[in-house]
């Protein structure tokens, strides 16, 4: 019988790596598999998710937290875990706590800290309504926790610098899709830093501390005589809109379907009631209520947009106080917002109007016959555009639900840039009268940009080129000021520059009961060092709208009952540090 030929022992191939899935042994967080991560870098493939030492490892793991949560762990660190004391002290309340960003299903985001012994303190859903700032001094964040309607402040402060980093990254991440209800990876790679960066997440220089800046302090005010109260049925009407004159020496606010007209703050130290238009009728000689008004043909003309269905503008003749004319763009044509045609159109006169609705951006010409339609874009998307402004040179910025911000040179010409914002819808837009800065308010910040290029022109005039878009300056009021007040909740009002014939030198704003100023030139001098140098200021009932007067540092100011005049003045202060005192 023939010897059978024995088989030959086939060679194994080499098991090639995946590049992109590190092995268990390696990964310092998991015995079984590192927890994924999305990366834009990658075009959505998933990633090792890496921390900044390899040593590090957390109790419970990063697998257990993510099986329990059935998500994605996007980021951790570690370090203490401290309490606000109030005044700017933090006391600890866990060494060796570790730190995770949850990202779950339905853009949900959860921030959680565990202590070292696996105990879970802190699980909060990630919103803006954590304010949250960074202490890089401290290499700290400092955020906001509301439980019981009671502000409280936390504080944590890592101890590896890149997970501060990370960390705070990946929360900005987080808000922004929950806003948005959108993938953040779907963004731009260009606008994808507006939203994760921040270019003052820097502590100024130890050298500069004691230098003084110049800020704007909320001093005296004087409050106008209240013009008499008219019941609507049952209901007392409140003040709702503030409009102040630029050329003559008149400021008007809108209560129900009256306007009171009040004098003082143009040259002067105070304000008295002069009188009030007692019945707002359109075209038909209906009743209605302005939602909005501003002054035009040099302060002898109010335009008015009705609060419902507004297919129309009126026209308000002041001396009269009769509405005389209708603008529309069309039968069907929505009108979502106007403003002048320039920044100072109220000064100069002027027959243009800027304006948008969801789709459009426009404008009106009082000259036409019929429809005031101008001159339009139309987008077959629906933007969501909701309100608009204009610089100096008529070139126009349009906010949106969406919370973009668009910039245009002309109404009838594509944006020449979009920034993506931060996810809030964009309540109001101003702008510098020059062009150069864009202010944008949301319902809890504002953003602050400056559209400038390194060659010279602005975001209006020309496209900024890839590396050339800036990521917005947040102004928020701090948390420990929130914890300090009993701020419970935080609504901005329309945030505006300062006016008159010299550059802008402050930004103001209010919510609820509190009117709030920011030293613009102090900002544009050293962001960093300025941003949380604000002033507020309690009244005595909320705040519904304020404006600068021209070319004084003064406030027309209404509130719910009273309308006043704030002055502001300049003042030496030294800067306003972030570090905490942190007890350990």
């Amino acid at each position: 019988t023939p010897t059978p030929t024995p088989t030959p022992t086939p060679t194994p191939t080499p098991t090639q790596p995946n590049p992109t899935v590190a092995s268990a042994t390696d990964h310092p967080l998991t015995a079984t598999r590192p927890p994924p991560r999305e990366t834009e870098k990658t075009g959505g493939k998933r990633l090792p998710y890496v921390v900044d030492s390899m040593s590090e490892s957390y109790t419970p793991s990063v697998l257990a937290i993510e099986e329990d949560f059935d998500a994605e762990v996007t980021a951790s660190g570690k370090g203490s875990l401290y309490l606000s004391m109030g005044e700017g002290k933090f006391e600890r309340k866990a060494t060796n706590a570790s730190v995770h960003v949850v990202r779950c299903a339905n853009f949900k985001t959860w921030f959680n800290i565990y202590t070292s012994d696996g105990k879970r303190v802190i699980k909060q859903d990630v919103s803006h309504t954590m304010n949250l700032i960074t202490n890089p001094t401290d290499n700290a964040i400092i955020w906001t926790f509301f439980h019981g309607g009671r502000a409280r402040v936390w504080s944590f402060r890592f101890a590896k610098n890149d997970q501060m980093s990370l960390i705070t990254r990946k929360l900005r991440v987080g808000m922004w899709e929950k806003e948005r209800k959108e993938e953040f990876k779907e963004l731009k790679d260009e606008d994808q830093r507006g939203v994760e960066e921040d270019d003052m997440d820097v502590d100024y220089e130890t050298e500069d501390e004691e230098d003084e800046e110049e800020i704007y302090g909320l001093k005296e005010k004087f409050i106008a005589d209240r013009f008499p109260e008219r019941k609507t049925g049952s209901t007392v009407e409140k003040n709702s809109v503030v409009e102040a004159g630029m050329k003559l020496d008149r400021n008007y606010v809108v209560r129900g379907s009256e306007m009171g007209v009040f004098k003082g703050g143009y040259g002067s130290n105070d304000v008295s009631y002069v009188g009030k238009i007692k019945e707002i009728r359109d075209t038909n000689g209906d009743l209605f209520s302005p939602e909005k008004v501003f002054l035009h043909d040099k302060d002898t003309k109010m335009i008015m947009l009705p609060s419902e269905n507004c297919k129309r503008a009126l026209v308000m003749d002041i001396e009269s106080g009769k509405v005389t004319e209708e603008w529309k763009g069309g039968e069907d044509f929505q009108i979502k917002d106007l403003f002048p045609g320039t920044k100072y159109q109220q000064l100069t006169g002027g027959n243009l109007i800027a304006g948008c609705n969801d789709k459009t951006v426009f404008r009106f010409d009082q000259r036409l016959p019929g429809s005031k339609l101008a001159d339009k874009k139309i987008y077959k998307t629906n933007y969501k555009f909701s309100n608009v402004t204009t610089n100096e040179a008529g070139n126009l910025a349009v906010g949106s639900e969406m919370g973009e911000l668009r910039l245009y040179s002309e109404a009838s010409k594509m944006a020449k840039v979009m920034f993506p914002g931060l996810g809030d819808p964009i309540k109001g837009v101003d702008t510098t009268a020059d062009g150069k800065w864009v202010l944008a308010t949301c319902k809890r910040y504002l953003l602050l940009y400056n559209v400038q290029s390194e060659k010279g022109h602005t975001g209006f005039q020309k496209r900024l080129l890839k590396g050339e878009k800036p990521a917005p300056l947040k102004l928020q009021i701090t948390p420990s000021d929130i914890e300090r007040l009993g701020i419970k909740e935080i609504n901005f009002n329309l945030a505006r520059f300062s006016v008159g014939s010299r550059e802008e030198q402050m930004i103001s704003t209010s919510t609820g009961q509190y009117l709030i100023v920011w030293s613009f030139s102090a900002i544009k001098k050293n962001a960093a060092k300025a941003r949380y140098q604000y002033r507020i200021k309690r009244l005595s009932e909320s705040v519904v709208g304020g404006q600068f007067t021209y070319d004084a540092p003064k406030m027309i100011v209404a509130t719910e009952n009273d309308v006043m005049l704030q002055k502001v003045k300049a003042e030496k202060a030294k800067p306003k540090r972030r570090r905490g005192r942190y007890q350990d």
